[in-house]
């Protein structure tokens, strides 16, 4: 009875890892969600589209749409998480842009990792930005 218990275990963790390594965002169908961080900045759309296009590891850019100004960032597979997309929308406001980070797990994911992943990729868009005096709403 365990081994059957082991063996339906370790399919949904093949199943999970190949979903994940394969799954990539893409712009037309990526949304916000429950959780979301809003930053605000005083680059333009434009900019900090492009300081945001060239964000280093561990992020990669899956999609991107310059015309509305919507990223999709994703994080990889580790050991702990199935990695993360992270869709990523800019609206000009006043002189400068909101922005607003969505996270979603590639595959299944709840907790404080998510939480945690979260927070990860708000401070790491915060440094591509180069914004120390970013403000979060």
């Amino acid at each position: 009875m365990w081994a059957t218990y082991f063996a339906v275990l370790l399919v949904v963790i093949i199943v999970g890892y190949g979903i994940a390594f394969t799954r990539k965002g893409k712009v037309a169908s990526a949304v916000l969600g429950g959780r979301v961080h809003e930053l605000h900045t005083p680059a333009s759309p434009e900019q900090a589209f492009a300081a945001l296009a060239a964000i280093g590891t561990p992020y990669t850019v899956d999609d991107r749409d310059p015309r509305t100004k919507v990223l999709v960032l994703s994080s990889p597979v580790t050991l702990f998480s199935w990695g993360f997309l992270y869709p990523v929308y800019l609206h000009a406001e006043g002189t400068g842009t909101r922005i607003q980070i969505g996270c979603h797990s590639k595959f299944f994911q709840m907790g404080p990792i998510v939480t945690n992943a979260h927070g990860k990729v708000r401070a790491a868009i915060e440094r591509a930005l180069s914004l120390p005096q970013a403000r979060v709403a």
